[in-house]
């Protein structure tokens, strides 16, 4: 076995063996209770988020010698036109999420605070994790070649999607909604690989997936009861027609990722004659 292969298998092993860790944590550390109450729900994904970003940076930076991008040019280009369907996901979780207010916006603002805090950190978590450890640990396996990039966008999102498994074993009821959840973060992470390969930067991933997770949580703190909420989050599962409906909705972020890696590639090829011409007449 080659370096490079072992690389990539111990990537990959790194990346499971720190989810097998924080699922054990979570089971025999954190109380049951603790799963069903907004804030502490909140803070205990802090501390994990915080501690896969650091896991993550490290084992980057140290170990695998893997360069994570935060380029800040262009970002508004990254955003909205790479991103494109990842703003509008974005609108479409703050709209369908709509419940009527039970509370006025002063008692529910630290509610939303701390909602806009965790959900960032999720963002710059699985963003560190997913997009510039796993994809940068796949791309210097498979190369920038256009087979190479594709293979590493969807093994990395894969990866990305199934991570969400380990819901279940905090909200064992929640089956189909899971298994939806994975196919549906496949999707996602398909099109924040994208924009990371071609905006060269997390920025613009972190910033967006943390809009998204928010705009989904966005009415729950405006709940006269944000914990009776949360419970039932976390115990009625949805329906299988749901669930196709949720992943055909997700299936644009798959479309824009695709369209956008055929028109990076067919660009490539074609200023690539040109290039040969010109170092040809000199």
């Amino acid at each position: 076995m080659n370096k490079k292969k072992l690389r990539l298998l111990a990537a990959i092993g790194a990346f499971l063996l720190n989810m097998l860790f924080l699922t054990i944590v979570g089971k025999l550390v954190v109380p049951k209770e603790w799963v069903n109450n907004f804030i502490l729900q909140k803070v205990v994904l802090i501390i994990q988020e915080i501690e896969i970003t650091s896991v993550f940076v490290l084992l980057s930076v140290k170990v695998f010698k893997i360069k994570i991008e935060f380029e800040k040019q262009n970002l508004v280009k990254c955003i909205f036109w790479y991103g494109l369907v990842a703003c509008i996901a974005v609108i479409v979780n703050f709209v369908m999420g709509y419940n009527t207010p039970e509370k006025s916006i002063t008692t529910a603002l630290p509610y939303i605070l701390l909602s806009f805090i965790t959900m960032m950190c999720v963002g710059v978590a699985e963003e560190v994790m997913c997009r510039g450890f796993l994809f940068g640990a796949c791309s210097d396996y498979f190369g920038e070649s256009k087979k190479g990039i594709y293979l590493s966008v969807f093994i990395s999102a894969f990866v990305f999607g199934c991570w969400h498994i380990g819901n279940l074993l905090f909200a064992p009821d929640l089956v189909i909604a899971t298994v939806a959840q994975v196919i549906y973060a496949t999707e996602f992470g398909v099109i924040f690989a994208v924009i990371y390969y071609r905006s060269k930067s997390l920025i613009p991933c972190i910033i967006l997936h943390g809009l998204i997770d928010f705009a989904s949580d966005f009415w729950n703190c405006f709940a006269g009861d944000a914990n009776e909420v949360l419970t039932a989050n976390n115990t009625i599962d949805i329906d299988i027609a749901s669930a196709i409906g949720l992943v055909a909705l997700c299936s644009p972020f798959v479309i824009s990722g695709l369209w956008q890696l055929r028109t990076v590639f067919k660009k490539k090829a074609e200023n690539r004659p040109m290039s040969n011409v010109s170092e040809g007449n000199v």
